[in-house]
């Protein structure tokens, strides 16, 4: 039989063991499976239908006769050769093991030649017997200390039920007042992290009224924007029944109550209405015909002074813009259908639910603030202020990546370096404010007339360079011959002679990897290039 085809299951809690035995049978080329308990190891021999199975009688879950009786007793796993792994010492060992429905026993330690040896017998066929007397005596003993067993069993058992039902009836005195604690919890826990996932923050404060309706139990919920020049709050967001337009909402409002919720943290809890001494609350719940109800200030819960810990110098102003998020929010909400009032466990929940809402909000404000000043930045840093195509920095970081890729993947690119002729005597003539507007002017026409894949970039001054990825020699010519035409049929600006005027451009070509694979050594050759169609005349296209 082909070793590769016999399976063999090793059933022994210890890790060791169970690695040590591994190695010795897949060396050999058996199948091996392993199990660190009795039930797993019924499963595997009932998913597996293993050719030997070698287990040790003592595992930590059943005993290990327990475990070859269950065996034994399938009739798809009976003829299954069992072999008990052991180091007990006792002096009738041989008649326990085989009574305890193994068909053979192998003492720890093992010898490895003995080992696959007594393996290979068994898998041949061999099987060890022990006399029918002795097999009805150990048997007897098993049954004994089994009964045994089981009755310590059931008396722990019953105990452990005792316990239980104790247990039990403590946990029905408080079962509905947690379970709804608990699915409280779950449920706001789920929607902060419906919250996170939003970008919008104002889109997060719309929707807000209606999910804490939906989960909270309540009745009604108004999300309030607190107009601070203005001194009035009115409805942002709102869901429930009222019994008034929201037009009827709008309510002045002093700086005593932003006092109050300061002191009470950014909650106020009004349990009787009919209690109440600020105004504007008496106002709302005259409003709202509301006897007990809830106030939460969002910016209270939120983090303090937080661009305090941003201090860039030079910057000052933009940062001031980028961190003012002062937007202020009241959040509303009672019970008005029922009048039941708040249970205090709620108060705890919507507390710890409000702050979660401040940080989650500020967040988004900052993220997207952030967001925007790392676009600025990320432009600033890799475009030439004067005419916004790419700057030198810029142009030697993607020079290097499109040398690199051509050296990966064996795609060539061009690099084109020009030049506009005579620009000094234009700039002198006009003045370097028109010799400003030229340059933008070519920068634009570089763009409009590349890919969206061309890197256009200044090189300096009056220079220009340009990364053709994907184009080899010729084609780069061609385009540059384009460029050359292009430019010097545009017409610009000459103040002095009232009448437009044409300016050229003379460009030198390299490519990657036909004339080099270094990226210095391909810009000194296209600027090589670059002067000889100086050299030459001016208003020409050269190549290396």
């Amino acid at each position: 039989m082909n070793k590769n085809k016999i399976k063999i299951l090793y059933i022994e809690d210890d890790p060791d063991a169970r690695a040590l035995m591994g190695d010795i049978l897949r060396y050999q080329g058996y199948a091996y499976y392993e199990a660190s308990r009795g039930l797993e190891g019924i499963r595997l021999a009932k998913k597996h239908k293993p050719d030997l199975i070698i287990i040790d009688l003592m595992l930590p879950d059943m005993q290990g006769s327990e475990v070859t009786t269950h065996l034994k007793s399938q009739p798809d796993l009976k003829s299954i050769p069992i072999i008990a792994l052991t180091a007990a010492e006792e002096e009738d060992i041989r008649e326990y093991v085989l009574a305890a429905g193994c068909d053979g026993y192998i003492s720890k330690p093992i010898n490895i030649n003995e080992f696959v040896f007594k393996i290979e017998e068994f898998l041949a066929g061999k099987r060890e017997s022990v006399s029918p007397e002795f097999e009805r005596e150990l048997l007897q003993r098993y049954n004994i200390n089994l009964v045994e067993r089981l009755k310590r069993k059931v008396s722990e058992l019953e105990q452990l039920n005792k316990n239980l039902t104790k247990l039990n009836q403590d946990l029905i005195a408080s079962r509905e007042e947690l379970a709804r604690y608990n699915d409280l919890l779950f449920y706001l826990n789920a929607l902060a992290n419906e919250l996170r996932s939003l970008e919008d923050p104002e889109k997060m404060l719309r929707i807000l009224p209606a999910k804490i309706v939906e989960g909270f139990a309540i009745d009604r919920c108004i999300v309030f924007r607190y107009d601070s020049e203005e001194f009035v709050i009115s409805p942002f967001s709102l869901h429930g029944n009222f019994n008034t337009d929201s037009e009827n909402l709008n309510f002045k409002m002093g700086r005593d109550l932003l006092a109050l919720l300061k002191e009470e943290r950014g909650l106020l809890w009004v349990k009787d209405a009919h209690q109440i001494k600020n105004p504007l609350l008496k106002k709302i719940a005259d409003t709202l015909n509301s006897v007990s109800f809830v106030v939460g200030y969002l910016k209270e819960f939120g983090r303090k002074d937080i661009s305090d810990s941003f201090v860039i110098e030079g910057e000052t102003e933009e940062l001031d813009a980028i961190f003012d998020i002062d937007e202020r929010f009241l959040i509303y909400f009672d019970k008005c259908q029922t009048n039941k009032k708040f249970a205090t466990y709620e108060i705890r929940i919507l507390r710890s639910f409000l702050h979660t809402v401040a940080v989650i909000f500020e967040n988004m404000l900052l993220f997207n603030q952030l967001k925007k000043l790392y676009k600025i930045k990320s432009e600033e840093a890799i475009r030439d202020g004067l005419t916004n195509v790419y700057n030198y920095r810029y142009f030697v970081r993607e020079l290097r990546k499109e040398v690199a890729r051509t050296k990966r993947y064996k795609t060539p690119f061009s690099l084109i370096m020009l030049d506009i002729d005579f620009f000094k005597t234009y700039n002198d003539l006009h003045g370097h404010l028109e010799g400003d507007e030229v340059l933008r002017a070519i920068s634009r026409l570089l763009i409009l007339n590349t890919r969206s894949t061309d890197i256009v970039a200044r090189y300096g001054g009056e220079e220009f360079v340009i990364i053709l990825p994907g184009i080899k020699k010729k084609e780069a010519v061609t385009f540059a011959e384009k460029l050359r035409r292009l430019i010097k049929d545009y017409q610009f600006p000459d103040k002095v002679h009232i009448v437009p005027c044409s300016l050229t451009i003379s460009l030198g070509v390299a490519s990657c990897p036909e004339d080099s694979d270094d990226p210095v050594n391909l810009v000194r050759l296209a600027d090589q290039a670059l002067y000889q169609a100086k050299q030459q005349g001016r208003d020409q296209v050269c190549v290396v």
